[in-house]
């Protein structure tokens, strides 16, 4: 296809021109026809972080649909995505944009065009190709030999620089044209047009990476409708509620809540089908789109060398285990469950029809309450209905959502039961706080989210549903702080006496209990009787003993109700008690222990009168000790006045009367303590001997005793 360029260029105008004429080739190949994308019909919203799309359109005959996606979305959408033909046609194909990195793709293609000087840089790859130019107005085809620069000097200065394309011409003349004297250029090789045509493709494609095509063939006849659906990550649907207390029934409250939903798609949602699934539907990632390219080892040619294949060392082949079965539910709703809408509360205009006109102007009607007013505004929006396992908020009518921005839909409008209660955790909060009972004696499941409580047309409070709430499930919500009820508490424990004992291997094993006492001082300082439940931290290793059960058992706390009456303050005891044992060793227990134990009223008679024996005879071997201490008391005071005799003995060394006198006199006296220290020693090892067969005798008395 020739190209034609007008005047004379530059060579970098002149690639601009050659790139634009390789463009226009490829616009006229043949290309197969597409139809509009589907527009979004149905949104599910999701508190998983994901959002199911549906989209229905008409086709005719054989079509095409291609949508456009970013490349983040085609991982989840690779891995959800399904298409339907509603008219008896066939889904034939689902092509897309591979994930392969530009530069792998351009590797297949040898020629490159350079970002500047791109036709003087672009013509010399072209050696051997065979192109038809027109130069100067004068038309030949040859073969490029290459491109050849030129300097024209004047005056010894560079007046201009070029380049000159060689060809070979079909009679074998060699021909040179300047660049800027070619007005057009036409590559007659099909095969080096259509790698031009790929490459700029690439290029273009590269510079749009984030946007991925995917296409949808269906073959048919007529005109049918097309269905497709798919997964995406997008925000969760979040969730908020008002609560209206009803001032004079303190048992009942309506219950309005709003969805919200965030239109992120980059595309505007136009009278949809929007659903709000409650619960936590299992989800993953899992990198389905980009290409996975296995690393393989190198290897020689055969007859080379020596080829040392270990094929011992291969690793061996994981086995993926095939996924299980879903169960299927033995009975399933036959069909999906309709919030029942309000019935709207009567006008303002049919309540003064039925008063007299006397009346009315004598007294001006009451304004409607704020739940009569929300009733007669109109119902929900949106109905509820169980899907498998899950629930759904599905809009009534359709809703509009532009890009880049979100909508409430309310979802729930419900006149539903419950008490209003004063609340103590000391974990939540240092003081009570006013709390509603909220119980779901509806079909609905409420989802978790924020609560805005109102009486009349007053604010009380913000709370929050923080558990998705099915039909038959009840939360406490808080929503203030009171002021008219204080809670002190106070901590104390104490053993009780030992309750039971035996001996097992010698050893005396006892059990007593450990009480745990917590007192809380509950003071109502209003004017009006109050309902408190006191949460107590449940201790893991403590058995609740006062009172004997709470009211109830919740995240690991005890609930207590104390009714309070006006200006009443009283006081609150929990016990929680335990079992603690005890572990005493007989043959390391002195006689005071032992008759301590044998005294116990939570011993056996048997066990009594063995504890007293041993008792004795822990008596008699501790006189026995005592008098071994004794004795080595004596044996020391010996032992020093022995000492002292036999330094004075040595320092009389003379022969004189008087001192031959001392000597002989301390060494009488050393002999007698000599004497009275040999009989010092002889009573300790007696009474040492007998301390022995005193230990024998327990022993065995242990090892023989047979309990109760």
């Amino acid at each position: 296809m020739p190209v034609r360029m007008l005047g004379r260029v530059s060579g970098t105008r002149a690639g601009v021109a050659l790139l634009a004429a390789c463009i226009v080739v490829a616009a006229g190949r043949p290309a197969a026809a597409a139809e509009a994308p589907l527009p979004v019909r149905k949104v599910v919203l999701y508190k998983h972080g994901m959002g199911y799309l549906e989209r229905r359109g008409k086709v005719t005959g054989d079509a095409t649909v291609s949508f456009s996606f970013r490349a983040d979305q085609m991982k989840d959408l690779l891995t959800s995505f399904y298409a339907v033909d509603l008219g008896g046609g066939t889904i034939t194909s689902v092509r897309y944009d591979t994930a392969e990195p530009l530069a792998r793709r351009l590797q297949e293609i040898l020629i490159k065009v350079p970002e500047s000087a791109a036709l003087s840089q672009f013509l010399p790859q072209l050696k051997g190709a065979r192109i038809l130019a027109r130069a100067s107005g004068d038309l030949f085809a040859g073969r490029v030999l290459g491109l050849e620069p030129f300097t024209e000097s004047a005056d010894g200065k560079v007046v201009r620089q070029g380049h000159r394309l060689v060809i070979l011409t079909d009679s074998g003349a060699v021909r040179s044209a300047d660049l800027t004297s070619i007005g057009e250029l036409t590559l007659l090789d099909e095969g080096l047009r259509a790698d031009v045509v790929r490459l700029l493709d690439l290029a273009l494609e590269g510079r749009r990476a984030d946007a991925k095509r995917l296409a949808v063939t269906a073959t048919g006849k007529g005109e049918r409708e097309l269905r497709v659906g798919y997964l995406v990550e997008m925000p969760v649907w979040k969730c908020s509620y008002r609560l209206i207390l009803d001032p004079e029934d303190k048992g009942k409250a309506l219950l309005q809540g709003w969805a919200q939903a965030e239109n992120t798609s980059g595309e505007d949602w136009e009278n949809i089908a929007v659903s709000f699934v409650a619960g936590n539907p299992l989800s993953f990632s899992m990198d389905m789109y980009t290409p996975l390219f296995v690393p393989r080892p190198q290897v020689p040619v055969p007859g080379l060398q020596n080829l040392a294949v270990n094929w011992g060392a291969a690793p061996a082949p994981e086995t993926a285990s095939e996924p299980q079965a879903l169960r299927q539910r033995a009975e399933r709703d036959a069909e999906r469950k309709m919030a029942r809408p309000m019935a709207p509360a009567p006008s303002l205009a049919a309540g003064f029809a039925a008063q007299s006109m006397d009346a009315a102007l004598a007294a001006p009607p009451a304004e409607p309450q704020l739940a009569t007013l929300l009733e007669a505004s109109g119902g929900p929006a949106a109905l509820g209905a169980k899907v498998g396992e899950l629930f759904s908020y599905e809009s009534r009518d359709p809703v509009s959502i532009p890009r880049g921005q979100a909508a409430l839909v309310p979802i729930v409008s419900k006149r539903i039961s419950g008490s209003r209660v004063l609340v103590y955790q000391a974990s939540f909060s240092p003081r009570p706080v006013n709390a509603w009972v909220l119980a779901n004696d509806t079909e609905l499941t409420f989802e978790a989210g924020a609560v805005t409580f109102f009486e009349g047309s007053t604010s009380l409070g913000e709370g929050i549903l923080g558990h998705t709430l099915p039909p038959g499930g009840q939360e406490v919500v808080p929503y203030a702080v009171d002021a008219s009820v204080d809670v002190t508490p106070r901590i104390a424990s104490r053993q009780e006496p030992y309750s039971r004992g035996k001996i097992v291997d010698g050893m005396l094993q006892l059990t007593r209990v450990e009480v745990l006492a917590n007192t809380w001082t509950i003071a109502n300082r209003g004017k009006e009787k109050a309902t408190l439940w006191l949460h107590q931290p449940a201790n893991p290793f403590y058995k609740l003993a006062k009172p004997e059960k709470p009211l109830k058992e919740v995240g690991g706390n005890y609930r207590f109700e104390i009714a309070l009456a006006p200006g009443e303050t009283k006081e609150f005891v929990v016990e929680e008690r335990r079992e603690v044992g005890e572990v005493v060793y007989l043959a390391n227990e002195d006689e005071t222990r032992l008759r301590f134990f044998a005294a116990g009223t939570y011993l056996g008679e048997k066990t009594r009168r063995f504890l007293a024996e041993v008792g004795d005879l822990m008596a008699a071997k501790a006189a026995q000790q005592r008098l071994i201490n004794e004795g080595q008391e004596q044996m020391r005071r010996l032992a020093e006045e022995e000492g002292r005799l036999r330094q004075n003995i040595e320092t009389v060394r003379s022969n004189q009367p008087k001192e031959m006198e001392l000597r002989a006199k301390w060494m009488t006296a050393l002999a007698a303590a000599e004497d009275r220290l040999a009989d010092v020693r002889g009573r300790v090892d007696d009474s040492g001997a007998k301390v022995r067969a005193i230990d024998e005798q327990v022993a065995a008395q242990i090892r023989g005793y047979q309990g109760e």
